[in-house]
């Protein structure tokens, strides 16, 4: 029979696993010097882009990615929370280093999304691009503007040799 300290950590380790399996990724914070309300606040702010952030024992969350067999290369020590990511990638990212800015407390540690593991350095970049519909409008306009250009001076050409051809025509009329 299980002990129930032990049920509750394999709960916990299933959980886990589970906000794993059904994410993008996940950001690690430690979030050593917050208060309640301050963590209660990032909470609902990234609730809002789909987001979710979970405390979880750092042994816990190791055994969870070791049975799901991912690799962060990474020994979590402190005070971490965890912050599992469903829509877009980088508002969340966003939004945590904001708030470790405003309250000048708390360090983004490493983030693992789609498979690749990113260390603080690398977040940091990442916060600072624009969100992805506004990348995929920029680099839509890129290609396009060659094609909406030819576009345009085809049909200038087509007008001129119209308007050559009714000027020939009304010559040879008169």
């Amino acid at each position: 029979m299980i002990s129930p300290s032990k049920q509750k950590k394999m709960d916990i380790v299933n959980e886990a696993k589970n906000l794993i399996l059904n994410s993008k990724g996940f950001y690690v914070i430690d979030y050593k010097g917050w208060n309640v309300a301050e963590i209660s606040t990032l909470r609902r702010r990234l609730k809002e882009k789909q987001a979710q952030m979970k405390v979880i024992k750092n042994t816990l969350f190791t055994i969870a990615l070791k049975d799901l067999n991912i690799n962060v290369f990474e020994k979590f020590e402190g005070t971490n929370a965890f912050v599992f990511v469903k829509g877009d990638e980088v508002e969340p990212l966003k939004i945590i280093s904001e708030f470790i800015k405003e309250t000048n407390k708390g360090v983004l540690k490493i983030g693992y999304i789609n498979g690749v593991r990113y260390d603080s350095n690398q977040l940091e970049i990442l916060s600072k691009l624009p969100p992805i519909n506004e990348l995929r409008a920029k680099v839509v306009g890129t290609i396009n503007a060659p094609i909406y250009n030819l576009v345009y001076s085809l049909k200038a050409l087509l007008i001129n040799l119209v308007l050559v051809l009714n000027q020939i025509k009304n010559k040879k009329e008169e």
